[in-house]
């Protein structure tokens, strides 16, 4: 590579003295820095990711169980659960935008689409979970009603638009959420006829059956107490948010450091 830099800037020196010299230069650099990062176990991209936000938007409908089979101390435990997860995952660079939509009989949207674009954003989204109420939806267990109430909230801009659903129990109400596309309310229909790109779910104490759309999944959490748990690796395998190790990102900035020093003995 050294050779191939003094041959260029011999062919180019009379055209432009010094410039075909110093572009050249950057170019070995960059590539040695690239090389650096790899060997580290991680891109170039991942070294420098708090410097640039997601390419890819992503749109999380929230669709919580607020029926008669949970009671007041497990329906606190859930939304505290969300409030956690949520603050030790998503990201503030406006890559996130949440919903929440809360379904018993009937469902309503509690909480509109909203960017979290600071820490701020983040912190109300958390206060809101602590703080939302389990009444106004009914005891019924209308699962249809609440993935047909989160496929509206989504924008067209969106690069992924997931619906989440957690519920303790089967639907009772509505329609079987793990019905044919041409059924409102089914996760299928919510991929296929709606806006959504994927269902996903988490059973507390079961095994739903209805997650569908690209890589979906159904998840099991054994009961509220263990659900904050289950919901964080839920969300990580969603977002993608996987807190990069410190020792790691230690490392990136070192290499990041050689490169630099390595350009000014250069010059």
């Amino acid at each position: 590579m050294r050779i191939c830099l003094e041959l260029a800037c011999f062919v180019h020196r009379r055209a432009s003295p010094g410039k075909a010299c110093q572009a050249q230069e950057e170019i070995v650099q960059k590539q040695e820095l690239r090389r650096m990062l790899a060997a580290a176990g991680f891109a170039t991209a991942s070294a420098v990711a708090p410097l640039s936000a997601s390419a890819a938007p992503i749109e999380l409908a929230l669709v919580l169980d607020a029926s008669g089979s949970i009671s007041s101390t497990n329906w606190t435990l859930q939304t505290q659960a969300y409030a956690n997860a949520l603050t030790g995952l998503l990201p503030t660079d406006g890559s996130v935008a949440v919903s929440v939509i809360r379904f018993g009989s009937s469902a309503s949207v509690v909480r509109g689409l909203t960017t979290i674009d600071s820490a701020t954003a983040l912190s109300d989204l958390a206060s809101f979970f602590t703080g939302l109420s389990q009444s106004g939806n009914g005891s019924s267990t209308c699962i249809s009603c609440g993935i047909f109430e989160a496929n509206g909230t989504f924008s067209s801009d969106a690069g992924r638009k997931i619906i989440d659903v957690s519920t303790d129990g089967g639907w009772n109400t509505g329609t079987n959420p793990a019905g044919g596309a041409g059924t409102s309310g089914t996760s299928a229909w919510a991929v296929e006829n709606g806006n959504a790109t994927v269902v996903n779910a988490i059973g507390i104490g079961i095994t739903p059956n209805f997650a569908y759309g690209p890589n979906s999944f159904n998840m099991t959490a054994p009961n509220f107490a263990a659900f904050e748990e289950s919901l964080t690796l839920k969300l990580q395998r969603e977002i993608g948010q996987v807190p990069v190790p410190g020792g790691l990102a230690l490392i990136g900035i070192g290499l990041v450091g050689i490169a630099v020093s390595r350009r000014k003995a250069r010059g």
